[in-house]
């Protein structure tokens, strides 16, 4: 798989600034629902609930970056 930064490159590359951030972000968005969505799953258990998965860190990290983007794309629109 590409990586993050890989991955905003092409979209941009392919429907501009704006566009390409605005649209890598919602891909991101909906990913990290997904990774959330299995860990509320796995959270649910009662012998896990002491557990902190190691994949938390990285949903903040993508949770940072698409923030980034969407303030870069909303204020290419000024």
């Amino acid at each position: 798989m590409k990586t993050f930064d890989e991955f905003v490159e092409d979209e941009v590359f392919k429907f501009g600034e704006q566009g390409g951030k605005m649209r890598a972000a919602l891909t991101v968005l909906t990913d990290m629902l997904i990774d959330l969505n299995s860990l509320e799953v796995f959270y649910q258990k009662p012998t896990s609930k002491a557990v902190t998965p190691i994949s938390l860190g990285a949903l903040r990290d993508k949770i940072d970056a698409v923030k980034g983007l969407l303030h870069d794309a909303l204020n290419a629109t000024k």
